[in-house]
């Protein structure tokens, strides 16, 4: 089996040297419906992984190889349709379990009770209380919609699941399923998938597609609060993000809702909700914007501004070269929004390509995803909890040691890194390798795959990306003073100097000096300009 450590996975721990912390993985949910056809994450995809526990966790497979060169198929799921001793569908090959583990489908075949029914039985009726869910097993169902101003029927036959809604939510049913002949189920009540969860919050994974597939059906809710679900925009293990429009406004937002598999792990669900606090406190240009919050069909929302344009993760992937120029804004912009968001106390933990956009209108960054942010407070405790994405984080985030900016900026130098050569610095055969690389391999130089790499470019990158923070830059603030300093600095061949020479009766002195304090205030912090101004006395002003 081929696993990507661009996203967390379950492995064992090997021995380690006694200064590093031997880790478990618990396999986060993978992305909701087909993953996008890239080895990195879709837009708005965030990727975190769940508790790490150092130990007494049982062992779900073993430590995962990896195809690190093809990310594509490995962020695929291909399973092959089987069937049972009876010739029947296997219905763990339902598009709505794609995303869940075949241990996860066994925990929650083992808790559905199987019922029949014959020909004309009304499995469910509209209108009445839902308090269970089922998988159409064998046989055929009509299920049948009546509305006020719509009526419409259709078939399903096995396998296929109805009535889910009925787990999350204690709305009427919305549909009358019927027995077309001989039909059997599978069937749950909520009170035994509530108390599954629980112990094995995974489980809930298919929730969020099926509520994902039910916001966008013509003939089903399409609404979160006030808000309309018009279209999907990305997804991914922590949450899956749609388009939706303000009716009272107009205005189009981005909707992302968290993980059905995360609402079961308390915190999880708290992070989720803290991040729409800290981000909407948040007034940065160079940050996306959270307008409002809603809860809903079992799960959170956070809203926020609607993007257009492109991430990093499209840029690389598709090899766009970029100048030089361009390359230190991006890295300016986006360490400038760290460096706000420190200030505030505030680290984000998850940088990474796809988690930068760039705006269609101006190109300007957008850092987006303060999904598993944290208080540098509480980082300060350290703790068992891994949380990032492995191919960008930094040796103290891996450790579990305290955090401060400059673990953010370490993700910023291997972005960087990614950015000028379209490659990662660090790939291995299993995310257990990969780590160890953070931990003690020096970052390769960009300039052995890119000659024309400019120094200032180079000596960030390697600088940022020391693997004791107290080597690299003192904060995100200084990151962004060296790379404007980088960007301003005059190129010998490419420099225009205007000379200006005043000569003035020394009664007039008070009036060229306050005219030449206006052109230096007029001139500073311009980019690439330096003023440099001096006074000589005359030989008789001095006489006399």
């Amino acid at each position: 089996m081929s696993t990507d450590p661009k996203t967390l996975a379950e492995t064992t721990a090997h021995d380690k040297p006694p200064e590093t912390r031997p880790i478990a993985f618990i396999p986060p949910m993978p992305p909701s419906g087909t993953p996008p056809q890239s080895y990195r994450e879709s837009p708005f995809a965030p990727v975190a992984a769940s508790p790490v526990h150092i130990s007494g966790m049982p062992s779900m497979m073993p430590a995962p190889a990896m195809a690190p060169r093809q990310r594509t198929s490995s962020q695929q799921r291909l399973r092959e349709t089987r069937v049972d001793e009876l010739g029947r569908p296997n219905w763990a090959d339902l598009e709505v379990f794609r995303t869940m583990t075949a241990v996860a489908i066994d925990e929650l075949r083992a808790v559905m009770e199987p019922v029949k029914f014959v020909q004309g039985d009304s499995i469910v009726r509209q209108g009445e209380v839902a308090d269970a869910m089922y998988l159409l097993d064998q046989g055929q169902v009509r299920v049948d919609v009546a509305k006020s101003d719509t009526h419409f029927e259709r078939l399903l036959n096995a396998p296929a699941l109805f009535g889910e809604m009925a787990l999350i939510t204690a709305t009427p049913r919305n549909a009358t399923v019927t027995a077309e002949g001989d039909v059997r189920c599978l069937r749950v009540s909520r009170a035994a998938f509530d108390e599954l969860v629980q112990k094995n919050p995974h489980i809930a994974a298919f929730l969020t597609r099926a509520v994902g597939d039910r916001l966008l059906e013509s003939q089903s809710i399409q609404h979160v609060g006030k808000y309309q679900v018009v279209g999907r925009l990305g997804a991914g293990a922590v949450a899956t993000v749609f388009e939706a429009l303000h009716p009272g406004l107009g205005r189009n937002v981005a909707l992302k809702m968290l993980s059905h598999a995360l609402v079961y792990h308390p915190k999880f669900a708290r992070q989720f909700q803290e991040e729409a606090k800290l981000v909407a406190k948040l007034d940065h240009e160079n940050i996306v914007r959270v307008y409002d919050t809603e809860k809903a069909y079992g799960t959170h929302f956070i809203v926020m501004e609607k993007l257009s344009g492109l991430t990093l993760d499209d840029v690389i992937r598709n090899k766009t070269q970029l100048n030089w120029g361009t390359v230190r804004r991006i890295l300016r912009e986006i360490a400038s929004a760290l460096a706000y968001s420190h200030a505030r106390g505030l680290l984000h933990r998850d940088i990474k390509p796809s988690n930068v956009f760039l705006t269609a209108d101006d190109r300007r960054v957008k850092l987006l995803d303060f999904g598993i942010a944290v208080s540098a407070e509480a980082s300060a405790h350290g703790g068992n909890t891994l949380m990032g994405t492995p191919y960008y984080m930094s040796p103290e985030q891996i450790l579990g040691n305290k955090l401060d900016g400059r673990s953010d900026l370490y993700s910023l130098g291997i972005l960087a890194y990614e950015l000028v050569t379209h490659d990662v610095p660090f790939d291995a055969e299993t995310i257990e390798e990969l780590l160890d690389l953070h931990l003690v391999a020096p970052t390769p130089d960009p300039r052995a795959k890119v000659r024309d790499l400019p120094d200032d470019l180079r000596e960030f990158i390697l600088r940022a990306t020391a693997k004791k923070p107290e080597d690299r830059f003192v904060d995100c603030s200084e990151a962004v003073a060296f790379l404007q300093l980088a960007a301003d600095l005059p190129v010998v061949h490419r420099i225009e100097l205007s000379t200006v020479a005043i000569s003035y009766h020394p009664s007039r002195r008070q009036m060229v000096a306050d005219a030449l304090a206006d052109l230096e205030k007029r001139l500073h912090n311009q980019a690439g300009v330096t003023l440099l101004h001096a006074h000589q006395t005359s030989r008789e002003a001095k006489e006399t």
